[in-house]
């Protein structure tokens, strides 16, 4: 529904004490007609909370709606509680779905329970839109769902067909606040919906806390007038004695019975008085504790460890040398410099090189490709037969120092190349040296 019809003035006699008695008519937001199935054709359908809830559950929260003063306020306390306490975190997109479920089962219960105590039809979908966006704009506000996550599949987009009830929920309460005596037990709901935090289009208004604050003040006003307003009269279908009975009573002067009745009415109305004044206070103390809802954190923004700061005395030493961008880390090791000449093992003075590399690398994280090179100059032994063989049992020892210090097996790949990828000319004793090395190379 469109909320382009409804103006300012639909909230003025919540900002403005002094417009409360003008007279002036608010816009309505609650269509005048019982919704048919046409309107929901193309929605999703609403989860059956039978299939959730036992029987005889449903009955005990029944009988607790029909016990208490706002049934409406009763069977709204499972999704106010979710409210209050919606998790700051979630670890898995499974956790959301879970999340997400429970909230359309519960908004589904509410639905069924509320119908079956027979309440006003515009109260219930009045109050299930403003939980519905309220809780929405809980979900979003977390870590887990700012990030369009949640808003997609959005109590308020599966329930109602629209995204985006900010602005409606106080078009809501402009309109219900012209007829507090009909809306009374919606107004108190939507009370407690604001005392838990929810901001709708203030979030973004210029001095959105202090015109929210006086909302709230103005509502609770409302509220605990309207209450008073309902109780004042204690006999509505009072009619007097009919003429002929009470003969024993016509000696006492009319003064007497008169100032006797007096005194009791006025006895009633004091005692009715301080039982609401004592639950009006309740309520409100009830709702102070309840606080403001958890604010997610700011994520922390860790700046990526990089090989060739935490290599940089080895770097210096020429011990390796480091290539990196964005994405990756490259490391280099000599052959000549780290291998026994036509070995896979190396020199036993290079063990603390190879182990602070392969920690370094293990700090940084990610996946890890070790790739042997040779030179051109064949090798015929029996244990190397070939240069092939040569870079791939090289590559398999620096593979194998890495996974002892703990780079999982799942994350590591070693190869050999033999001399087929050559870095610098092989006819000079220069160029083949530089061509027999061990790369490590780390995608982040």
């Amino acid at each position: 529904m469109s909320t382009g019809a409804y103006g300012d003035d639909a909230f003025e006699f919540l900002l403005n004490p002094d417009n409360s008695a003008s007279g002036q008519s608010q816009p309505s937001a609650i269509p005048a007609g019982r919704p048919t199935t046409a309107g929901v054709a193309n929605q999703e359908p609403v989860v059956d909370a039978a299939a959730f809830d036992p029987p005889e559950q449903a009955q005990t929260r029944l009988e607790r709606m029909k016990a208490a003063r706002n049934p409406l306020c009763e069977a709204a306390q499972p999704l106010l509680r979710m409210l209050a306490d919606m998790p700051a975190s979630l670890d898995s997109l499974a956790a959301v779905a879970s999340l997400r479920s429970l909230l359309v089962r519960e908004v589904a219960a509410f639905q069924k329970v509320c119908d079956k105590a027979s309440l006003p039809w515009k109260h219930v979908a009045a109050v299930r839109y403003a939980l519905c966006t309220a809780l929405d704009e809980a979900a979003n506000r977390t870590r887990w769902g700012n990030g369009g996550i949640w808003a997609a599949g959005g109590l308020l987009l599966k329930f109602e067909g629209e995204v985006d009830g900010g602005e409606k929920f106080f078009l809501l309460i402009g309109r219900m606040a012209t007829d507090p005596q009909e809306y009374i037990d919606v107004l108190e709901v939507l009370y407690r919906i604001l005392s838990l935090g929810f901001e709708g289009r203030y979030s973004v208004a210029a001095d959105g806390p202090r015109h929210l604050e006086q909302i709230r003040q103005r509502m609770l006003t409302l509220i605990s007038g309207t209450r008073d307003t309902m109780r004042l009269e204690l006999s509505p279908h009072w009619r007097g004695e009919e003429p002929g009975r009470m003969r024993l009573l016509k000696s006492v002067p009319v003064w007497a019975t008169a100032g006797v009745a007096a005194l009791c009415v006025f006895s009633l109305f004091a005692w009715y008085k301080y039982r609401l004044l004592a639950q009006s206070n309740a309520l409100e103390a009830k709702i102070l504790a309840i606080g403001e809802p958890i604010k997610a954190a700011a994520p922390v923004v860790h700046e990526r460890l990089r090989l060739s700061i935490l290599l940089k005395d080895e770097i210096a030493r020429g011990q390796v040398s480091v290539e990196e961008n964005a994405s990756s880390s490259r490391v280099v090791f000599r052959g000549d410099y780290v291998f026994l000449p036509g070995q896979s093992r190396i020199r036993p003075e290079l063990d603390p090189v190879l182990t602070k590399v392969a920690q370094e690398v293990v700090r940084v994280g990610g996946n890890v490709t070790v790739t042997g090179h040779t030179d051109n100059q064949p090798i015929h032994t029996a244990e190397f037969p070939d240069n092939l063989v040569l870079s791939e049992k090289r590559a398999a020892f620096v593979a194998d120092v890495l996974k002892a210090h703990g780079m999982p097996g799942n994350r590591i790949e070693a190869v050999g190349k033999g001399d087929t990828q050559p870095v610098a000319d092989n006819s000079t004793a220069e160029g083949r040296s530089r061509n027999r090395r061990v790369e490590v190379f780390v995608t982040h």
